[in-house]
């Protein structure tokens, strides 16, 4: 138990940081793209969109990447094992300026050609255009040399760090926009250069924060060991056909829906991805910071811990991804008739249907951490994949039928259940974690901690009148009747008392800093 406690006060910090770095990141980011329109005007904003966008099309390669090192670097922490630290990040450095080289060969092949003939772009612009190309490029290879030494912050467990470099990242960009307010030259050019500079600034950071902290980790050497090197490689291979499953799910419903309706269909779609966006990356700051510990307790083959930690953040990342859906749930027609002046056919459906994927596949982000930590992912992300694939051509199937288009992601939402029972099956059979428990530890209480939270905020929406203060109230009411219902059925009376103690100690704090103000 005190283990554990330990783990959660932990948690507590890492995620209350990535909470704060993930809403800075975000306000900055919206102002700063408003700013940056202003600054180089639509049809370089347009340059930069589609230039840049060309490049970091792979980005979700150095994201797959990123995940496989955190995991090797992560699993021999817990067990100990510095020198095994030391190699795998090698390796992995490695991995990465092959593949550097290899999207490098690849961009410089295809990038001129496509610039040049493909794309609408002004004569006059051209020039500008391929040479932001080049310093994309630059910029994106920089970004991926970089992924050893986060991977190795975040597996550390330093998220202090992680959280205050994004910040400062997202303001130092902020800057540079203004300073392009007043800047005389090419400010497509300019701008591209100094986010390059950024980029470089960022490695530079990393790399002495961990030649500094984890000197004997990331001491650099010339390395090479083929089963390890093929272990990161079938690591990572796996792990991008499960990330190339979502993307294809996600983004192949919008072709199959393009293939039987019209674009306004398409844009109800667009719509409800959107806020699904917003929503899950609410829960995701929770998830990034509890991932390294339950890989560290794998290793550690404290099963017993990890059990627990899995079914706790299991429980509150489901709960913190209601704090945003039940009140959308609700009131989706009222909330997009504000946020949008003409709200598409199908939009409020699609939202509510995707909102309800989002909260179905949050509750297989531990499950999946667990099964991952092992190494032994093949057969998991195989099946698991498929599963989220199938959605395309049983949707297909359907709208051929003649059915309407919410049938997509109604198949959606089964085949993330299914995707849900496999991962409690592996969990099962490589942990030993029973259905049975997992059911009633975890599934049980989120059911009616969720049929709770969405009747009292339904029973409220009905009774208040369409206005906007009558939306602050029923988030309220859904806040309260969301966090109440999960302190007292969804966690165990230790993980109360350790939330009490928690805060508690945070208040303490709080109390003798502004005293230690007063006084000074």
């Amino acid at each position: 138990m005190a283990e554990f406690k330990q783990n959660t006060k932990v948690m507590a910090k890492n995620s209350a940081f990535m909470y704060i770095n993930m809403a800075i990141r975000m306000l900055v980011g919206l102002y700063t793209t408003r700013v940056i329109l202003q600054a180089l005007g639509a049809q370089d904003f347009g340059i930069y969109n589609v230039v840049f966008g060309f490049v970091s099309m792979f980005g979700f390669i150095s994201a797959t990447m990123a995940s496989a090192s955190m995991r090797f670097f992560a699993y021999e922490i817990g067990r100990d094992d510095l020198k095994k630290v030391n190699e795998y990040f090698n390796l992995t450095i490695l991995c990465y300026i092959l593949l550097i080289v290899t999207l490098f060969v690849v961009f410089e092949s295809i990038g001129p050609w496509f610039i040049n003939n493909k794309l609408v772009i002004p004569d006059e612009r051209l020039y500008a255009a391929n040479v932001v190309f080049q310093i994309a490029l630059f910029s994106f290879s920089i970004h991926i040399f970089q992924v050893p030494f986060t991977s190795m912050t975040v597996a550390k467990e330093k998220m202090v760090t992680y959280a205050i470099v994004g910040m400062l990242d997202a303001f130092l960009k902020l800057g540079i926009v203004f300073a392009l307010l007043y800047c005389p030259s090419d400010k497509l050019i300019l701008y591209a250069i100094m986010l390059a500079f950024i980029e470089l600034c960022n490695l530079l950071f990393y790399f002495f924060f961990c030649r500094v902290n984890f000197r004997l980790e990331t001491k650099i050497s010339i390395f090479f060991n083929r089963g390890m090197f093929r272990e990161i490689v079938s690591y990572s291979g796996w792990s991008l056909f499960w990330t190339l499953s979502n993307v294809a799910r996600s983004q192949g419903i919008n072709i199959v829906l393009n293939m039987f309706f019209t674009p306004v269909v398409n844009a109800a779609r667009g719509v409800a991805y959107q806020i699904n966006s917003a929503v899950t990356q609410f829960v995701t700051s929770f998830y990034n910071a509890v991932r390294p510990q339950i890989t560290k307790l794998s290793a550690q083959q404290k099963l017993d811990s990890m059990k627990n930690l899995v079914y706790s953040s299991s429980i509150i990342s489901f709960c913190l991804i209601m704090l945003i859906a039940v009140p959308v749930l609700v009131k989706a027609p009222y909330i997009l008739s504000l946020w949008l002046k003409d709200v598409p056919e199908y939009t409020v459906i699609f939202t509510r249907l995707v909102i309800v994927v989002a909260m179905i596949d949050t509750l297989g982000h531990p499950l999946t951490t667990a099964v991952c930590s092992t190494g032994k992912i093949k057969w998991f992300h195989l099946i698991t994949g498929t599963l989220l694939i199938l959605t395309l051509p049983i949707g297909y199937l359907l709208l051929s039928l003649g059915m309407e288009a919410n049938v997509v992601f109604i198949v959606s939402i089964i085949m993330s259940i299914c995707a849900q029972i496999s991962r409690m099956v592996f969990v099962h059979r490589m942990f030993g974690f029973t259905i049975k428990e997992y059911s009633a530890r975890v599934l049980l209480r989120l059911g009616v901690i969720f049929l709770l939270s969405y009747s009292i905020t339904e029973v409220t929406a009905r009774i208040l009148p369409e206005i906007f203060l009558a939306l602050i109230v029923v988030c309220i009411v859904s806040w309260l009747s969301s966090i109440i219902p999960c302190y007292y059925i969804g966690l165990s009376e230790g993980e109360r008392e350790m939330t009490r103690q928690f805060v508690v100690n945070l208040f303490r704090k709080m109390n003798k800093k502004d005293k230690h103000e007063k006084y000074v």
